[in-house]
């Protein structure tokens, strides 16, 4: 727990398997204003489970890209991925962050001066505020479809970055089934569940190496994080 913090004084939200698995005393359930409301949550590791996925299992992929400030722009990209009818699921903006926005300002100079580069050219200069936007389409990125969706993209686009594929609705696969299901396993039949722990996972140590990690925003939460992980990887904070 954070500093200050203890079992007494502490209260969290979340799933009645995360309540169980840590032995958590429930005190309300279905706090949401709306039944169709949920909390997504991200499995991440070293290690992408795309070869995990075939097509007997549904799969999806997060991207994220850019346009330039063209009337147009976010249909036609999105065109790349309806011609091919693919579905998508989740589109949504963000502020495009300094670094990456500096970073495009650069690119496009290089690009500009030495007139080669990779990705379109943009003549104009760029604002000094953007859009990023984030994508969810309902197939993994190794479909063929998917890889001439994404060229179709990046034609259109000044930055398009993969975050990863991965099963749908939630399903487990790879070294986090196998773990799940050992856990499962060793604790068959027992009636008390509360000491449960899945303390990691096969292969956790297996090339394991120093990351750079940085944190946005250094408040409570993001001072935790830094003290959990600041003896092993290499952190960079911004309030």
């Amino acid at each position: 727990l954070p500093e200050g913090c203890t079992p007494e004084n502490t209260a969290s939200i979340a799933s009645d398997l995360a309540g169980k698995t840590f032995g958590l005393e429930c005190k309300e359930t279905g706090i949401e204003d709306d039944d169709s409301n949920f909390t997504r949550f991200l499995l991440l590791g070293r290690r992408g489970v795309v070869p995990y996925l075939n097509k007997k299992i549904p799969s999806k992929t997060s991207l994220v890209f850019t346009l330039p400030n063209n009337a147009g722009a976010l249909y036609k990209s999105l065109a790349c991925f309806s011609l091919r009818d693919i579905d998508m699921s989740k589109i949504e903006s963000r502020p495009m962050s300094a670094g990456l926005l500096n970073y495009l300002k650069f690119r496009n100079t290089v690009t500009q001066l030495g007139g080669g580069g990779r990705g379109p050219t943009f003549a104009q200069e760029l604002p000094r505020f953007r859009y990023c936007f984030y994508l969810d389409i309902l197939a993994s990125e190794l479909d063929e479809g998917v890889q001439n969706a994404l060229h179709h993209l990046r034609e259109q686009s000044d930055y398009c970055r993969i975050l990863g594929s991965y099963p749908a609705n939630s399903r487990l696969v790879g070294p986090v089934a196998e773990a799940v299901e050992a856990l499962n396993a060793a604790n068959a039949g027992k009636v008390n569940r509360g000491d449960l722990r899945l303390e990691s996972l096969p292969g956790d140590k297996e090339g394991a190496r120093q990351l750079n990690i940085g944190i946005v925003g250094y408040g409570s939460f993001g001072q935790y994080l830094s003290k959990k992980m600041g003896g092993i990887h290499s952190l960079r904070c911004i309030d």
